[in-house]
């Protein structure tokens, strides 16, 4: 009986490792969720986001322009709104501060993505430099008996919930980004208006994710090595995964709960 589960088990194992694992799918899990139109291209052939984002800047350009133009004839000509007496150079250096936070963001964002990827990809290198999820770490896995192999489709069905909702994270962020220089128009206010509760939110989800990729590509980086498999490994990557999972709920007081509540790493930890 035990020798059935164990060959039903590495069929299984089998199946999804050749079907949803690949190198450039390990490799390129940060821009599965912070850069998603690039994934998607390679996907469909078309870059939803370059197509859509020169429209996002040139409607949220043009509302900060009508919003300046509406605010200095309304303060310095109608006296409807605001001081009259107060200086024009502030209400220029929150236009200034609009155009510039809206032209640079994306830079901005590229950059932090760059050093988060090379800060994880250092940690994974002092781990283990071979994480390919083969037909042989399949082999290794259930070589061992039921319990690994048992806690081998754990860890993949973990990593199967992650995936799928980075993927839908990324979608999430996608579109973050397009609103980002609309939510600029609130930067004219004194009070940052929209832009305030818009960035929070989006740091915040930045920053949970963040957390969960470095996690879950340690975990990776545990286990998928069919060279060192020991039961140390397997657990200590297991718990990454977990971790990864409910990450957002830990780290609810801090960075928004998107993607889960931790509720799913409590159901596999459970079974």
């Amino acid at each position: 009986m035990t020798f059935i589960l164990i060959i039903l088990i590495g069929a299984i194992l089998s199946g999804i490792v050749s079907l949803f694992f690949s190198s450039e799918m390990l490799v390129g899990l940060y821009d599965v969720v912070f850069n998603s139109g690039i994934t998607m291209q390679t996907i469909t052939g078309v870059e939803f986001f370059g197509l859509i984002m020169p429209i996002s800047y040139g409607v949220g350009i043009s509302l900060i322009i009508l919003k300046f133009l509406k605010k200095a004839f309304d303060i310095y000509v109608l006296w409807t709104d605001g001081d009259p007496d107060a200086d024009p150079f502030l209400l220029l250096t929150n236009f200034v501060r609009a155009v510039g936070t809206a032209l640079i963001f994306q830079w901005l964002y590229g950059l932090f993505v760059d050093i988060f990827r090379d800060i994880t990809n250092t940690i994974i290198d002092r781990i283990n430099s071979n994480c390919n999820p083969t037909v042989e770490w399949v082999n290794s896995i259930t070589s061992l008996g039921i319990v690994p192999a048992i806690c081998g489709l754990i860890f993949i069905i973990c990593y199967l919930i992650l995936l799928l909702s980075f993927m839908a994270r990324g979608v999430e962020m996608m579109v973050m980004r397009i609103g980002v220089p609309l939510a600029c128009v609130g930067l004219l206010d004194n009070d940052k208006g929209v832009f305030r509760a818009y960035i929070n939110q989006f740091v915040k989800a930045f920053a949970t994710t963040i957390v969960q990729i470095m996690l879950c590509k340690i975990g990776l980086s545990l286990m998928l090595n069919s060279t060192m498999i020991t039961g140390l490994n397997i657990f200590w990557g297991i718990a990454c995964m977990i971790a990864a999972i409910s990450m957002p709920k830990i780290l609810r007081e801090f960075p928004v709960p998107t993607g889960g509540d931790g509720h799913i790493g409590k159901t596999v930890c459970q079974t």
